[in-house]
């Protein structure tokens, strides 16, 4: 892949709407934004104007040494709280959006 990096701006309405929602459930935490060393199709929507980050809450009790292992392995998986953590956190983005 030769493609050029893209970023998303984060002064959008999408951005607050992550913000207000990661507050929620962890009220001294915000997003933070990061460049990552890989790709997602995120590039193709930003190419299309679109807003794309790639955001997800997990569960304070995952132990960080384990955080990287489950991630593209043969294993790969998610705990249920950090699953219920993220779908709670986009469901609440939603409605921000939705009203």
């Amino acid at each position: 892949m030769n493609d050029p990096a893209t970023i998303s701006r984060v002064d959008t309405p999408l951005w607050t709407a992550l913000e207000r929602a990661i507050s929620r459930p962890f009220p001294t935490s915000r997003p933070t934004p990061q460049l990552v060393a890989g790709f997602t199709d995120s590039r193709i929507y930003r190419d299309l104007g679109a807003v794309s980050y790639g955001a997800g809450l997990f569960s304070p009790d995952l132990d960080p040494s384990d955080f990287g292992r489950r991630f593209h392995g043969n294993d790969e998986r998610i705990d249920v709280e950090s699953l219920r953590l993220t779908t709670a956190l986009w469901l609440d983005v939603a409605r921000d959006l939705l009203g």
